[in-house]
């Protein structure tokens, strides 16, 4: 009995070691950022009202304006070092409201140093560093995954973010705040 128990947690220890625990987490923050000239009837512009406490999230591209979601976890205290992360998936829940046609979702690094109650489009800068993407069809009712493991690995202060964008036509998502279906990640350290 012994050897089978001393096998057993050998296994066991050897198993965590090759990469293979996995942790998954919700976002932490998200907000909805708006790269536009519009003014609203107050005559603030837009870009600049802060959107993160709202229920929903929007991603949109059109042509001269768009709206980006930003997404913000907090990297499981399980996860020593970032560096050592193997792979990073980012569940993307069914949306609010989509498209009937297809479209796609791409993921691009950001800065973690925002808070959803106060970013804007003024004070967080798109990023041009793809992380990962999903092509979505007209048949799919949930968009699927995006391997974020890019973002996941340059984490700092126990934090990450990634903004999502789609190929053109608005998507919704329900917030955080919304307390209904999150986005989460999947981490494999």
């Amino acid at each position: 009995m012994k050897v089978i128990a001393i096998l057993s947690a050998l296994a066991t220890v050897a198993f965590a070691k090759s990469g293979n625990n996995v942790v998954s987490t919700d976002v932490a923050r998200d907000t909805t950022l708006a790269y536009n000239g519009f003014q609203n009837a107050d005559g603030t512009f837009d870009a600049l009202v802060p959107k993160g406490l709202k229920d929903t999230l929007v991603t949109f591209k059109g042509n001269r304006d768009y709206e980006r979601i930003l997404l913000g976890f907090d990297m499981p205290s399980k996860v020593k070092d970032p560096s050592q992360i193997t792979k990073c998936v980012l569940h993307v829940p069914t949306p609010k409201d989509a498209p009937s046609g297809s479209y796609s979702l791409t993921a691009f690094s950001a800065s973690s140093n925002w808070d959803e109650a106060t970013a804007n489009a003024q004070t967080q800068i798109t990023s041009v560093r793809q992380v990962g993407s999903v092509s979505v069809s007209d048949k799919d009712e949930k968009p699927g995954d995006i391997d974020i493991t890019g973002a996941c690995q340059a984490a700092a202060e126990g934090k990450f973010s990634i903004f999502l964008d789609t190929s053109g036509p608005a998507v919704t998502f329900y917030s955080h705040q919304a307390n209904k279906d999150k986005f989460s990640v999947d981490i494999t350290y």
